[in-house]
């Protein structure tokens, strides 16, 4: 009887460590290719993404705003009754992210400047926020989210709108759409890792050209091996190298998790509204709202997603901007380079 317990447990073992092997052989496999390696990342976020810790650890307020019928969820972090003088800064994610990318600027603005506010939101088709149907995915529909956030949590005082990838052009849109009253509001922006002009002006592949995004349109649920593909295309494109290169620097293995699961927890419905909305959505006509306003464009040295070239078309339009470099990083500025963000926002606050 013992030996039958022995070899059960034997047998057990064998299959565990068999098991072990097959999945470092999976692993091994997937890292020669650069899409095996995004694949990989992409499976890491799906597992990171069921016991993760959200990166705002210390939001106050968690409320829900309207917007075009959407509920949106929004963020505060900050003083309950600021005084009229006090800043509120608005962050605005990128595409497949989430309001909690900004924690590390947030935690700068808490230890720093705790009378700043932090207003954040997950975007339509992002996030708490959820699933929106494609046709709704677009850049002037995520400004319209970002206008009720600021009237439900700082309706009066001043405001650094900052926005990272979508979000630049989320706040190029809100800016040259703001009354006037807004406006004047309004008295500084940083731009990171943004482009202003339409992806098809890039010369980027048209993503949803492909026969699988069409499955994808038609059949998310019924075709979910044509879905996952379909992320797996798509983020080729939002980030050619994500394994190896959308974080340059030597980054925690958690935040790249972190990253990647925010990816993965994004609806596919979002892949394919937003797509089609930035094949030929541009923000060039924002630049006569730009001018007079304090700013920055921030580009990261190596950025596979947003090229520098895009930075230097933003100073061109906004020629009072200040453009930095991150030396070295890639397109997730907010996690991989925090520090040229928090300083930008502290800069811009410091003049107010």
């Amino acid at each position: 009887m013992r030996w039958l317990r022995l070899g059960a447990c034997s047998l057990y073992f064998m299959a565990k460590q068999r098991g072990a092997l097959r999945g470092r052989a999976h692993t091994a496999r997937l890292r020669t290719t650069p899409s095996g390696r995004r694949r990989l990342l992409l499976e890491r976020g799906a597992e990171y993404s069921k016991n993760r810790t959200p990166g705002l650890e210390h939001v106050d307020r968690h409320t829900i705003v309207e917007s075009d019928g959407i509920s949106i969820h929004s963020y505060v972090v900050g003083p309950v009754e600021p005084a009229p003088s006090d800043a509120t800064v608005v962050f605005i994610h990128g595409f497949t992210l989430a309001a909690e990318v900004y924690y590390k600027q947030v935690d700068y603005l808490q230890t720093f400047y705790p009378k700043v506010k932090s207003v954040l939101i997950d975007a339509r088709g992002h996030g708490a926020t959820g699933q929106v149907a494609p046709e709704l995915c677009t850049v002037e529909g995520t400004a319209d989210d970002v206008l009720a956030a600021i009237n439900e949590h700082a309706p009066t005082g001043p405001l650094v709108i900052v926005g990272h990838s979508l979000g630049g052009l989320t706040a190029l849109n809100l800016v040259k759409r703001a009354g006037e009253e807004l406006r004047e509001r309004i008295k500084g922006i940083v731009l990171v890792a943004t482009s202003i002009e339409s992806l098809s002006t890039q010369g980027l592949p048209q993503v949803l050209a492909s026969p699988i995004a069409d499955k994808v349109k038609t059949a998310v649920e019924a075709a979910p091996n044509d879905a996952q593909k379909f992320r797996e295309y798509a983020t080729k494109f939002l980030a050619p190298t994500l394994a190896t290169a959308v974080f340059q620097r030597d980054t925690n293995d958690n935040v790249i998790d972190f990253h990647a699961a925010m990816i993965h927890e994004t609806p596919l419905d979002t892949f394919v509204g937003f797509f089609e909305d930035l094949q030929e959505h541009d923000e060039l006509d924002a630049a006569p709202a730009l001018q007079g306003l304090d700013g920055y464009v921030l580009a990261g040295e190596r950025d596979d997603v947003t090229p520098i070239s895009q930075a230097d078309r933003i100073c061109e339009v906004w020629p009072g901007a200040r453009l930095q470099v991150a030396e070295g990083a890639g397109h997730m500025l907010p996690l991989e380079a925090p520090g040229i963000l928090n300083n930008a926002i502290g800069n811009i606050l410091d003049h107010l």
